[in-house]
């Protein structure tokens, strides 16, 4: 087009830019944010009104025991992921690279933690939603009635936590390191009373969402922006020059 109107082209497409990086700084502050709750509030530095009982260190093999169930093939496949958390595998962007054979692979419940066996020294772990079964190269956990699952899906991402997964974990070389369940039953923690951990977990989730809620926003400002190019740079659309 001539000169004035790719001026103006320009500047609308400008717009979206602006909005674009105004919205990612966002998710970067909403991030940041949540990062500094789930330090303080995990660890008790900060606590919530209403909450004055005092924190007690126990083993996790007290508050959690091990689901160990296995040849249940009518049950769909899972996968664990490092951003998504536990999805089916059908919804996965990974191929499907599991055995034919599925009566090893475990079950995982509703409320259930499932985490690497090899690799919960990174921080590999989830709280599932769904009912399925993973790979033999995770463990579930189940949490007692006194445990909140939410809670300690955000609890084991703490660094000085994952330290401890690490320094229980057996193995030579990181590449062999394995946390089996006799491993981390032996971890000690501690933590707040059942309707204190609903609270923080209560929080946390309450970030998360908010979290999501600015991607999707910033999904649809890239989608816009696409849609606009789409329809400026070839024309299809003209703009007015006044």
């Amino acid at each position: 087009p001539p000169l004035p109107q790719q001026q103006k082209i320009a500047e609308i497409l400008g717009t979206w830019d602006e909005a674009i990086e105004k919205q990612s700084k966002l998710i970067d502050k909403l991030t940041d944010r949540k990062r500094g709750l789930m330090q303080q509030l995990l660890t008790g530095k900060k606590r919530l009104a209403g909450f004055s009982e005092e924190w007690k260190e126990v083993r996790l093999g007290e508050i959690f025991s091990e689901r160990n169930e296995t040849n249940i093939i009518e049950l769909p496949l899972l996968s664990i992921t490092a951003d998504r958390g536990i999805i089916y595998q059908v919804d996965s962007d990974k191929k499907d690279s599991s055995n034919e054979d599925k009566t090893k692979y475990r079950r995982i419940c509703i409320g259930d933690i499932g985490y690497n066996t090899m690799r919960l020294w990174q921080g590999r772990c989830a709280l599932s939603s769904i009912e399925g079964v993973i790979s033999p190269a995770y463990t579930v956990i189940i949490p007692n009635l006194k445990t909140s699952s939410l809670f300690f899906s955000y609890y084991f991402q703490l660094s000085n936590v994952i330290n401890s997964f690490a320094r229980h974990s057996q193995g030579l070389v990181s590449d062999t390191l394995n946390c089996k369940y006799s491993n981390f039953s032996r971890i000690k923690v501690t933590i707040p009373s059942l309707p204190e951990q609903t609270a923080i977990a209560n929080i946390l989730t309450a970030a998360d969402k908010e979290i999501e809620f600015a991607k999707s926003k910033l999904e649809l400002l890239r989608s816009q922006k696409s849609g606009v190019m789409q329809e400026l740079l070839t024309g299809k659309t003209r703009v007015k020059i006044y």
